[in-house]
């Protein structure tokens, strides 16, 4: 990165950074920011000392919620690789850091200080990390400089490129050219974006197609029900009769419900499970209603004692944090935000095995874009659409297992991202990478 280029950052960041605290008196979540980083040194300097002296320090840098998914494999397989290291995770928002539970000895996580040439040199000084990680983006270029000049190599994990940061990229190029040269190895999720990113980093021997991350997480998640066996063991829900419908907006349910009530009333052994991306009183009545209007029970998850006596066919999910597991229970899965913001995860219900189908706007998801092109998961349009699908898979129960098999195998396909990334980590770790 040119010294040039550098000076200039700085000089238009201050004004920026001044601009971004003055926000912090109307947005709740800059305040957070802030306040979460006050005293940050000396709680990183009482947290280090954990460490043992002489055990590499390697440094992790997740920006939010969506990047930690896709770190904690990477990072369980660098504490599993590497038996002596401890991991340095620097987060930058707030939502991620209130919320990171990583119970393993060897790991700390702290705020990642805001972008200044004094903050980064003091960070990495107190670090003295041997390797840097970045996962997915969040790159910022004082860290980048000061790694580079201390010769500490700096890794991309996760790359991916989208259209817009495309165009973005190809308008400041001489600024992104110079920052992505500062990293010793860039690992990308697909040939694709490899080739995207040559416009930026000529080094192509040292692009490489690890995969993604996320995968590896969501199998493991999959495979891990022990939360959801409370509802396992009653064996209330029949896997090949039963629907979940993940993260529905009120959007998806105005295409979705009438279909299932139909179906309900055509095939008694139907169950459902539903999962509103927000679970406010409001909504949660709206769909409780939806159904009381054709006298089908609904059950709430936290009245769970009352559902076998009530007679419910619906379980309504009022918590957060169970739906990955809770797609272990049925061989047909809805995934909401298709009718509006972008449709959600696709993944966690195909690592069950479950069929696949969410709205017309899923160009926001890859994975979506992916499987609906290789007929694997169906985009529907309308009510009409997801009702003949829904009656179609209850009255071929042979077509939907095979359906199932299928979508878990995709998942299976990319399961491994983290293990090819740690191949290309160790060599930095252990010896020169060329």
């Amino acid at each position: 990165m040119t010294f040039t280029l550098l000076v200039l950052y700085n000089i238009m960041r201050v004004p920026l950074f001044a601009l971004f605290k003055i926000a912090g008196f109307f947005n709740a979540k800059i305040r957070k920011s802030f306040k979460g980083r006050q005293n940050l040194f000396t709680r990183l300097d009482k947290e280090l000392q954990r460490i043992p002296p002489g055990a590499p320090r390697l440094w992790v840098h997740i920006s939010s919620m969506g990047e930690l998914e896709q770190g904690i494999p990477l990072i369980d397989e660098l504490l599993a690789r590497f038996s002596e290291a401890w991991i340095v995770i620097s987060l930058f928002s707030p939502s991620v850091y209130e919320h990171i539970k990583l119970s393993h000895e060897r790991t700390i996580y702290t705020y990642l200080p805001f972008d200044s040439l004094c903050n980064a040199g003091k960070f990495i000084h107190k670090l003295k990390p041997r390797l840097h990680v970045i996962i997915r983006h969040d790159i910022w270029p004082n860290y980048q400089w000061l790694l580079q000049r201390k010769k500490i190599p700096s890794i991309l994990v996760d790359a991916s490129f989208s259209d817009k940061r495309l165009k973005l990229i190809k308008r400041w190029r001489s600024l992104y050219t110079h920052v992505y040269a500062t990293f010793a190895a860039i690992c990308v999720i697909s040939q694709s974006n490899k080739e995207r990113l040559a416009s930026v980093y000529p080094r192509t021997k040292r692009i490489i197609i690890c995969g993604d991350t996320r995968y590896d997480r969501v199998y493991s998640r999959a495979t891990d029900t022990a939360r959801i066996d409370f509802l396992r063991q009653k064996e209330f829900f029949i896997r090949e009769k039963c629907l979940v419908a993940g993260s529905t907006w009120p959007a998806d349910e105005k295409v979705i419900l009438p279909g299932i009530l139909k179906a309900m009333q055509q095939h008694k052994e139907f169950s459902l499970i539903i999962a509103p991306h927000e679970i406010s009183g409001e909504h949660l009545d709206f769909i409780d209603e939806s159904f009381a209007n054709v006298d089908i029970s609904v059950t709430k998850l936290s009245e769970w004692e009352n559902f076998a006596a009530s007679g419910s066919r619906v379980l309504l999910i009022d918590s957060i944090g169970l739906l990955a597991n809770l797609y272990a229970l049925g061989a047909i899965a809805y995934v909401g935000g298709g009718f509006g913001v972008g449709v959600h995860s696709v993944l966690e219900p195909a690592a069950h095995g479950a069929v696949v189908c969410y709205g017309p706007n899923y160009k926001n998801s890859p994975e979506a874009q992916e499987m609906a092109t290789q007929k694997i998961a169906a985009s529907i349009a309308n009510q009409v659409e997801f009702q003949r699908l829904l009656l179609q898979l209850f009255d071929d129960p042979e077509s939907t297992r095979h359906r199932g098999e299928e979508t878990k195998n995709y998942v299976l396909r990319n399961v491994g991202a983290s293990r090819r990334a740690v191949n290309v980590l160790e060599k930095f770790v252990t010896h020169s990478y060329t």
